[in-house]
């Protein structure tokens, strides 16, 4: 395939279904006795059923292929289907098998004399549920009722022609006959059941009291928490141990009790469901039945914002029931889980309730497909992104190839070199344009063991990067310009960019000591194999640069372990431009390369610093790959002439990111939609996503987007500045992940995720002037790149790139009570998040709360954010 007809890669992989077929054993016919079949003549038929078995009424559609002695499959022959017994299945002259009733069955197809054989076994449909009615039967002592049962399939159809079974759970209070008849014996509840074919289910049965209990009063304060209630009537339980009260379904301690009153205790509001103020259910069970009434209930603590106000919500007693009594209006609603690592997941509810309220509608929603309007171009393959999602499995390497080496103790080595402290030593002459160095480079990806000395030239120095050219380049010789602009703009640009988190060369001096990273381009990088593809890393670092060739032990005794490949530099290597043998022209090369360089110069950054504080393990990996894509941030910032918090749009500068050259995009480069691209994959699935890593599941790429969409938003929101925040992030020995930021920016993870959750869902949001600088994502706008993104980009074969104009999917839900639905979320993992939108019409209180995915006390880790927008 050619690089021009290659698809978008940013996000959009294809999954095909897989077709099993189950091949049925097989007869044949025909001469026998060793004779020789002339070619063309039929010697073997093969019958085969995508399944074994069928169930009573199903139709399955067999296949038959004929080959001649020599297995060459023959063609235009007429098949015979016939049934070895038709009561069980019959076929047809197409070969439709249809099954009639329980059994085994062969169905045959002949083809010139020669019989293919299919072995089937028919099975009854089994049964999925049976329904019986009424579903709430009761009767008084004496007195009958009678039952009915339907069994149904899977898809709630009914089931004829099996035999029903019935059985009482206690006879003492209930008998049953075999035609459904239920006696009521004694008062009490008891389960009825039905079976048929191996299935049970069942009803409750209460049978009443002849002294049924009414309800003819209750206290007329309003019921909170922990207070108290009281009813009166006839027919109570005579103690406090014959009565059993349910308020809004939850039991209550009775206190006292007679014949005609009793009082109780509310239940805490940890226990009772989070309801709007107002009536509910009360129900009293005394003497084998129940009366029911209603009584004022106030469970939710009040709740009142106006436009442009929220609620970050994180603490038990917070979640347990808030009350908002407004008059509609609409509301953005985040739920999140601030564990620590995506592993930790939780399922939880959020329950809405009103007072006759609106029904609920539909979840979750997404916004239409942009339509396709006149395309200004068609969108390339976007090697950052593939890039990428190579590099996070080359990453997992790294993070292996750490564990096992230790720290390379670069200090330490550098004050036994020099004899003094660190950057103290002599600096070396770094090599001169035209100068031939050799360099060890990786036989593979996947090894720092095996290498081969290769014999570079020096096409650039400068004063803080050397590019070198590896002379089986396939444009060796030819790329010198190139090269040299590269370079000019690491000196002049990127190298001050990258000093925002600390300078890449801090420990030169423990490493070749001349005071500039290395930037080794060679054809062997574009043949690296990952995932069975070749050409997919664009470059990389690597630590085992830190670490000596061969082991050193140091006066202390301290051994530093060999890796093998060492260069013992700050290193960058990276493929090179190979038009003609499938790669990437010259003019691509340079849109995709420059991001890719200062994204890497950034790791080296980071190993150099944990280095220098002789930290004992890198940094996790979602925040090391933020701050990466952070690094490529800048530099794509400073392409579009723009600095943080300018709320860049599509028309400042990303809409170049994948243009032609010529007219307003004089030197395109992939700045920043490659960003944007892994955020839309988290966007569209944000449930199933996080910003975090998950050490139980495989790595997750879109956190080249989510991470780093976060950590620019804690940067912007809670950052001194943008260098003094990131430095402080890099300039640490033993701080990691969710730690280090919450440390860095004086704020608990809970808020900072809760916070960023809803500035994601509140970004730009149409119709509305949000002032609050931590309801916005300050440096981007999101609404407008992926309106733009929709409308402009797409594959070459014509299909959208990025189908929805606004990819974060959020559950639309109207005042009133929640559907489950609507409210339940299961398994969010640690550093994910969850989006509502609530409107319509407000008929009264909306109360709102986070609970156990069974209503009681909210999971810990799980906090809340409330928006109101309008």
């Amino acid at each position: 395939m050619s690089r021009s007809s290659i698809d978008s890669r940013i996000a959009r992989t294809l999954f095909l279904p897989a077709v099993l077929v189950v091949a049925a054993s097989c007869g044949g016919g025909g001469d026998g006795g060793g004779t020789t079949t002339p070619p063309g003549t039929v010697a073997r038929v093969d019958f085969t059923a995508p399944s074994q078995t069928m169930e009573v009424g199903q139709n399955m559609q067999t296949t038959v292929r004929y080959y001649d002695a020599s297995s060459a499959q023959l063609s235009g022959r007429a098949v015979a289907y016939s049934s070895s017994n038709e009561s069980v299945a019959s076929v047809s002259t197409s070969g439709l098998v249809t099954a009639a009733a329980p059994g085994s069955v062969t169905i045959r197809a002949t083809v010139a004399g020669v019989v293919g054989n299919l072995q089937l076994t028919v099975t009854l449909e089994p049964i999925f549920f049976i329904a019986i009615t009424p579903e709430s039967p009761s009767v008084l002592p004496g007195e009958t009722v009678t039952l009915t049962a339907q069994p149904q399939n899977a898809l709630g159809l009914p089931i004829t022609g099996r035999t029903v079974s019935w059985s009482s759970a206690n006879p003492a209070l209930a008998t049953i006959t075999q035609g459904g008849v239920v006696t009521g014996v004694t008062p009490g509840s008891l389960y009825i059941r039905a079976s048929a074919s191996g299935r049970t289910d069942s009803v409750t049965l209460r049978v009443r009291s002849p002294n049924t209990p009414s309800i003819t009063g209750t206290s007329s304060v309003t019921l909170v928490p922990g207070g108290t209630g009281s009813i009166t009537g006839a027919n109570f339980g005579a103690t406090v141990a014959d009565n059993q009260i349910l308020l809004n379904g939850v039991s209550a301690v009775v206190t006292s009790a007679s014949s005609t009153s009793l009082t109780f205790v509310v239940p805490s509001r940890a226990q009772l469901p989070c309801s709007a103020t107002g009536p509910v259910p009360v129900a009293l069970v005394a003497n084998g039945d129940t009366a029911r009434a209603t009584m004022f209930l106030r469970v939710a603590t009040d709740r009142s914002l106006a436009v442009g106000e929220y609620l970050l919500l994180t603490a038990e007693p917070e979640l347990l029931c808030n009350e908002f009594a407004g008059a509609g209006g609409k509301y953005l609603i985040t739920a999140f889980n601030f564990a620590s690592n995506a592993g930790v997941r939780t399922s939880f509810r959020l329950t809405g309730s009103g007072q006759s309220g609106v029904a609920a509608i539909s979840t979750p929603t997404q916004q239409q497909a942009s339509p396709i309007a006149q395309r200004p171009w068609v969108m390339p393959e976007t090697p950052q992104s593939r890039h990428l999602r190579a590099h996070a499995t080359f990453m997992g390497r790294e993070r292996e190839l750490a564990r096992q080496l230790g720290n390379p103790h670069v200090r330490q080595r550098a004050a036994q070199r020099s004899g003094a402290a660190l950057n103290v030593a002599a600096a070396i002459a770094p090599p001169a344009v035209g100068e031939n160095k050799s360099y060890r480079m990786r036989r593979t990806i996947n090894s720092v063991s095996t290498y081969d000395e290769v014999n570079f030239r020096v096409v650039y120095s400068g004063t803080k990067l050397v590019i070198l050219e590896d002379p089986a380049s396939p444009r060796a010789r030819q790329m010198d310009d190139e090269y040299v602009k590269l370079g000019q703009e690491f000196d002049q640009v990127m190298y001050n960019q990258l000093l925002v988190f600390g300078d890449p060369l801090v420990v030169d001096s423990a490493l070749d000591n001349n005071g500039r990273m290395l930037a080794l381009f060679s054809p062997r990088v574009n043949n690296f194999t990952i995932g069975g593809l070749t050409n997919q890393i664009l470059g990389f670092v690597t630590i085992c640069d830190y670490f000596p060739r061969v082991p050193i032990t140091l006066p202390n005794n301290t051994v530093i372990p060999a890796c093998p490949s060492s260069n013992e530099a700050e290193a960058f290597y990276a493929l090179v431009p190979d038009p003609d043998g499938g790669g990437y022209s010259v003019s691509f090369w340079r849109r995709i390369i420059r991001g890719t360089l200062i994204h890497e110069a950034k790791h080296i950054a980071s190993y150099a610093w944990r280095y220098y504080f002789d930290a004992s393990e890198l940094e996790e990996t979602w925040l090391e790959e933020a701050t990466a894509q952070q690094a490529s941030e800048i530099w794509a910032r400073s392409i579009y002439s723009k600095g943080a918090k300018q709320d860049i749009t599509w028309s400042d500068g990303p809409k170049c990111d994948y243009a032609s050259a010529g007219g307003s995009c004089p030197d395109p480069a992939e700045g920043i939609l490659h960003h944007f691209g892994f955020v839309y994959d988290h966007y569209v699935a944000t449930e199933t996503k996080s910003i975090l890593d998950d050490p139980s599941a495989t790595f997750d790429p879109v956190i080249y987007g989510s991470s780093w969409s976060f950590i620019r938003y804690v940067t912007d929101t809670y950052g001194q500045s943008e260098a003094a925040f990131l430095s402080s992030i890099v300039k640490v020995q033993n701080d990691h992940g969710v730690a280090n930021v919450a440390s860095k920016s004086g704020r608990p993870f809970s808020e900072l995720l809760g916070m960023f959750s809803l500035a994601s869902a509140a970004d730009n949001y149409p119709g509305t002037n949000l002032t609050d600088p931590k309801l916005r994502l300050a440096s981007w706008n999101s609404r407008d790149l992926f309106q733009n993104m929709s409308t402009n980009l797409f594959r070459s074969d014509g299909s959208a790139a990025f189908p929805l104009a606004w990819p974060l999917l959020s559950r639309k839900v109207s005042f009133g009570n929640f559907a489950s639905s609507e409210s339940d979320v299961g398994q969010l993992r640690g550093g994910g998040f969850v989006v509502w939108e609530l409107s319509g019409a407000q008929a009264g209180p909306q109360a709102l709360a986070i609970r156990s995915s069974t209503g009681g006390t909210p999971p810990s880790l799980i906090g809340m954010t409330i928006l109101r927008i309008q």
